[in-house]
């Protein structure tokens, strides 16, 4: 797997996965107490979100992400005598001790991200790293594979080494962890076979980001719908009067084609990151009666506002010579 990134001159985010087993009949319970738990996080300097998930197979935990700016502010809240009180009143909803793995710079998207730690014995780091390249190299050769990061200890906050590592689907994991191929590189490294395995369910990526205090719900499929419209319809007719001017002979086949990939490119990297902020107090799930009526109102008054505005605009566009 890949060495560790470079440093920057600027603070790298820092992130930390925990994954943890419950206990049979606890959700109710735990997900409250997890509530609390986030919401103490949010207080915190430098605290930018969390992501709350269930298991996505019956080999998988429950895990939590929380992302803070830097790994000093990240190393406050996880030190902090708030968290250890907090987690002293939860250790009753869990089948075993919760693991805990320390990233710099996060993980990229991926449709299964598995984690592993290696505790790696002094001195022998190189050989490591070299051992995992190695696995790298044959993990590219396998479908579904999307990329895999090597993190080194950090001191003070945990002593393995940490590898992060993504395949597009549960079935393609599944493939390498059964391999003959893995088993022989295990085979080779003895001394590294002492490490976890933690299946995590995609908690990353999405037009719509994760709630502040890690609301794995996400938005309500109406607010979603809606806010996509509010994206979609003022895009699509922009798009549509550009490439009519621009190309006003066009098939319609290729037109069409044409003005689809521009508006989805648009909508992925411009339009629905401004759209998700503007209803960021909207979409989160929870909130009251008035809040709902308030980003309803904005939403439809937008649409209404865009379709006179376009009527107006189209109006005077196809009756010029």
């Amino acid at each position: 797997m890949s060495a560790a990134k470079a440093g920057s001159p600027r603070p790298a985010p820092a992130t930390v996965v925990i994954t943890q087993q419950l206990r049979p009949g606890r959700e109710a319970e735990f997900r409250r107490w997890q509530t609390a738990v986030n919401d103490a996080a949010a207080e915190f300097p430098g605290f930018l979100g969390a992501d709350v998930t269930p298991p996505g197979d019956a080999q998988s935990e429950w895990s939590v992400v929380y992302r803070f700016d830097d790994i000093v502010n990240l190393k406050r809240w996880l030190g902090s005598e708030t968290r250890a009180e907090l987690l002293a009143s939860g250790t009753g909803f869990f089948e075993r001790p919760s693991t805990q793995h320390v990233l710099v710079d996060e993980p990229d998207d991926a449709g299964v991200t598995v984690v592993v730690s290696h505790p790696v014995p002094a001195g022998r780091e190189s050989e490591f790293i070299a051992w995992q390249d190695r696995v790298t190299e044959v993990e590219r050769t396998f479908r579904g594979f999307r990329g895999s990061e090597l993190h080194r200890p950090i001191p003070g906050v945990q002593n393995e080494w940490t590898i992060i590592y993504s395949f597009a689907s549960a079935g393609d994991l599944n493939r390498w962890l059964e391999s003959p191929q893995r088993k022989a590189l295990l085979a080779e490294a003895p001394d590294f076979r002492d490490f976890e395995v933690h299946r995590i369910a995609n908690p990353y990526g999405s037009w719509f980001p994760p709630s502040k205090t890690g609301e794995d719900d996400g938005p309500a499929s109406w607010k979603t719908a809606l806010s996509v419209l509010v994206g979609l319809y003022p895009t699509v007719v922009i798009l549509t009067l550009i490439i009519t001017e621009i190309w006003p002979g066009g098939q319609l086949w290729i037109s069409l084609l044409i003005g689809n990939i521009l508006s989805v490119s648009l909508l992925t990297w411009v339009v629905m990151p401004v759209v998700t902020r503007a209803l960021g107090f909207w979409m989160q799930p929870g909130r009251d009666p008035r809040t709902d009526m308030i980003g309803l109102a904005c939403s439809v008054g937008f649409l209404t506002l865009a379709a006179v505005f376009f009527y107006l605009v189209t109006r005077v566009f196809w009756t010029l010579p």
